[in-house]
């Protein structure tokens, strides 16, 4: 083992780089998976989710205020002294037409029997049956305002659906930009490693001078930090993907979708119109209609209420606390029908339909803010595009120049006709080049994500230009 972790240092710190990376096996995860698993695993949308469900139950208790109600009760009372009890303790004579008929027995003659005062035990039930015949329109305009709350809700969800795959999209191709910094830092160290050691060469041989040598060293030494940087900032990005797609922080995977894009530009009328029909406009129009039917609500105050009613009760009187089989139970039945009518209330309900007007001016200021900033957004959107298409275009040439040129300076060089300062500036120059090749090229597929998300998701702009999206 020892004998192994000997020859590391003599490596180049590229390839210690990848080193962490080639012991585990990777979990592969494009681009289409990751947002797959934010959709289907993450809280936001699983929060809008239980406000749908929580929706679906209030309205059920509106639409029950439209059907009748049913209720039982039992009551038992025990009597332990009552005004009652003298009386009670007259003896049963025939005809005094109090206790009884002089055999223990209940006079038929005594009209007060089978009442329950001085009894020592009562037993009441009783079931009550209420049916609201006209509400002022209140359980209608409640139904109206639960489904348009339920459909406010399904909007927010598909917004919310939305959001989640434009901040996903982000952060995975900020996690694949990421990447490729650290490749491009490792390649040029190894580059500059590769140099010194020529130079070395050369100056064994009297061809290079110390200055040369010192020069190679230094420009080496001048990158190491530069791929200590690039790795950490492409590990916060892979940890931010993966807070995002629901995985552990620990979980090692391999992000197969690459930053590739095909250049080609949108058709800004096409935008436009879509942006009209976005879920979140809509949802903000809904609630519009919401504050007129609060009007609606607030106006139905002025309306009387008809509800009827029906109650079935029963009485026992037995001698002992529970009743005897086949004992006599009491009759009680009742029906009839109330009308409420509001005569005044304070001015109350004058100040509630004021209310509710002005949350409608509020709800219609708050689309037209809306509609306005969401305009403003496409626009500065479809400005971007137009900017990162001519930024990718022109710095891919830029990289193919930078290219030809380390060529040439490597054919110098070797040659002896060329330095070393000379050859470390080219490849200098085709590092940065590469770089602002891959910042323009995250720049556009940003822009694309972000115009797909002002259209509400109806134009796939990404899955259309992402190479390798799924």
């Amino acid at each position: 083992m020892n004998r192994v972790f000997a020859w590391l240092p003599a490596l180049p710190i590229g390839l210690l780089v990848l080193l962490p990376t080639l012991g585990a096996a990777q979990t592969p995860l494009s681009l289409a998976d990751a947002e797959r698993r934010a959709l289907e695993q993450g809280e936001e949308v699983a929060l809008v989710r239980e406000q749908i469900a929580q929706a679906e139950d209030e309205i059920t208790q509106v639409r029950a205020g439209a059907f009748p109600e049913v209720s039982a009760n039992v009551a038992y009372t025990r009597s332990i002294r009552s005004i009652f009890d003298g009386l009670a303790a007259v003896p049963a004579e025939p005809g005094n037409g109090i206790g009884g008929n002089g055999n223990g027995e209940a006079d038929p003659d005594n009209p007060f029997a089978n009442l329950p005062f001085g009894r020592p035990n009562t037993w009441v039930a009783g079931v009550r049956i209420t049916q609201p015949l006209y509400a002022a329109g209140r359980v209608g305009i409640g139904l109206d305002i639960a489904d348009r709350v339920r459909e406010t809700l399904r909007l927010e969800l598909e917004e919310t659906e939305a959001e989640v795959r434009l901040q996903v999209r982000e952060a995975y191709f900020q996690a694949v930009f990421s990447a490729l910094l650290v490749e491009i830092a490792a390649e040029a160290y190894q580059l500059a490693d590769e140099q010194l050691r020529q130079v070395r060469g050369f100056r064994e041989q009297g061809v290079a001078s110390e200055l040369d040598e010192l020069t190679a060293r230094v420009e080496r030494d001048n990158l190491e930090p530069q791929v200590v940087e690039a790795r950490n900032g492409a590990r916060l990005a892979r940890l931010n993907l993966l807070r995002l797609v629901q995985l552990p922080a620990d979980t090692d995977v391999a992000l197969t979708t690459p930053l590739e894009a095909e250049l080609a530009g949108v058709d800004d009328e096409v935008l436009r119109a879509a942006l009209e029909s976005r879920a979140r406009i809509q949802a903000a129009r809904t609630l519009v209609r919401i504050e007129e039917d609060q009007v609606r609500l607030a106006r139905s105050g002025y309306r009387p209420t008809v509800g009827a009613f029906l109650d079935l009760g029963w009485q026992a009187f037995p001698a002992t606390v529970v009743p005897a089989s086949g004992g006599v139970w009491n009759e009680d039945w009742n029906a009839g029908f109330q009308v409420s009518i509001p005569i005044f209330n304070g001015f109350r309900t004058r100040a509630e339909i004021g209310s509710a007007r002005s949350g409608v001016r509020q709800a219609e200021l708050q689309v037209s803010q809306l509609v306005e900033g969401l305009r403003l957004e496409l626009e500065s959107g479809l400005s971007e595009l137009e900017s990162a298409l001519s930024q990718v275009e022109a710095r891919r040439g830029t990289v193919e120049e930078a290219r030809r040129v380390v060529e040439l300076a490597e054919l110098r060089f070797a040659a002896g006709s060329g330095t070393a300062l000379e050859l470390s500036n080219t490849r200098l120059l085709l590092q940065q080049s590469r770089i602002n090749e891959a910042e323009a090229l995250l720049r556009y597929v940003s822009t694309i994500a972000r115009l797909e998300r002002a259209s509400g998701g109806s134009l796939p702009l990404v899955r259309d230009r992402i190479q390798g999206y799924n």
